[in-house]
């Protein structure tokens, strides 16, 4: 069974390209100042909405 951790919050990574279209930057998961998870791929290919190509919109920072 795949254990599931809770993550603090969503970073950019702007020295990864999406391995899906070739974007930057990508997403990484964060806990307690680590990384826990790095997608390989950028916010729009991670979360499926244009909204995601600003980095702030991944935490529910952006009010739009």
């Amino acid at each position: 069974m795949t254990e599931k951790i809770m993550i603090d919050s969503y970073e950019p990574d702007y020295d990864c390209e999406c391995e899906n279209c070739g974007q930057s930057p990508c997403v990484t998961a964060v806990k307690d100042g680590e990384v826990v998870h790095h997608t390989d791929m950028c916010g729009v290919c991670t979360f499926g909405t244009a909204k995601a190509l600003d980095p702030d919109w991944w935490n529910g920072d952006d009010d739009e």
